[in-house]
């Protein structure tokens, strides 16, 4: 994996417009490109659809977000070995870009690690002046990845994928040998990626992406739910973030969350952008 991979040109992968009244099933293999569509809307191309990849017209990076779709298309290894580079320079893959692009790689073992963590990000963003506001929607991204990686991902059962619950006040999580967890923070000149891993790949995609449609449709109030499962306001903090939000699981062996920020714009125009949304089942 020291090697960058180099991609040649790729067979185009089929797209296929969507609107707000799409009714014909999906195909996880195509691309499904739409413009302006509603987040509820979004998730549910892929909840009733089968899409895996949602690329939006009116979105941020349009061409790239269908260069990294096409890429984690034909390969899906390439999201689980380098997942900055096949999102910020998909054409361009390996450790060397990796490398060149990431700020922060914390590995985590322990929840007691929280707060280092968290400075650790902190400081990265401090290195390219992002605004205070920026800053901290951030930081609140990177609470969530952490939280679902020490307190939901050892816990859940690989065959129903219930989670029991842990409690989440004064009890010390430490994962087992082996299965430490990574936060990651990079960058390029548009995009800015906050992300991270677990080792055990327990996450149900469905269920995560339902946990998202039910607090768009019901609103957080009504999701909020801290016993089995973990809180669905968690799922939602962290899709409605950027403008793009890529998970992928690979039973057993890793679940991957990166949620990709918009730099040199307002908040408000960040939060209004049409979305993406990217979800590689190993």
């Amino acid at each position: 994996m020291s090697a960058a991979k180099k991609h040649a040109p790729l067979k185009s992968i089929e797209q296929v417009l969507v609107s707000e009244t799409s009714v014909a099933m999906g195909n996880p293999g195509k691309i499904a490109v739409g413009s302006s569509l509603e987040p509820a809307t979004l998730v549910d191309q892929y909840l009733r659809y089968g899409y895996s990849h949602i690329c939006q017209q009116d979105g941020h990076e349009f061409a790239r977000e269908l260069r990294s779709s096409e890429l984690m298309i034909k390969d899906k290894s390439a999201f689980k070995n380098f997942p900055i580079a096949s999102i910020l320079t998909p054409d361009d893959l390996g450790k060397t870009s990796e490398e060149a692009l990431t700020l922060v790689d914390f590995e985590f073992s322990s929840s007691t690690q929280k707060r280092e963590a968290l400075v650790e990000v902190g400081s990265g963003l401090d290195s390219i002046g992002l605004s205070k506001t920026l800053a901290e929607d951030i930081i609140g991204v990177a609470d969530e990845m952490f939280t679902n990686a020490i307190y939901n991902a050892p816990f859940v059962d690989g065959k129903t994928h219930v989670n029991p619950g842990v409690s989440r006040h004064n009890f010390e999580i430490r994962l087992e040998k082996g299965k430490h967890g990574r936060l990651l923070l990079a960058h390029d000149e548009s995009r800015l990626v906050i992300g991270c891993e677990d080792r055990y790949g327990s996450l149900s995609l469905r269920k995560y992406v339902s946990k998202i449609k039910a607090t768009l449709d019901h609103g957080a109030a009504a999701t909020m739910n801290f016993g089995s499962g973990g809180a669905g306001l968690g799922s939602y903090i962290i899709f409605n973030s950027g403008c793009s939000l890529y998970v992928g699981v690979w039973p057993g062996e890793a679940t991957i969350f990166c949620c990709v920020i918009p730099l040199g714009m307002s908040n408000r125009k960040r939060i209004q952008l049409a979305k993406n949304l990217h979800l590689i089942q190993g």
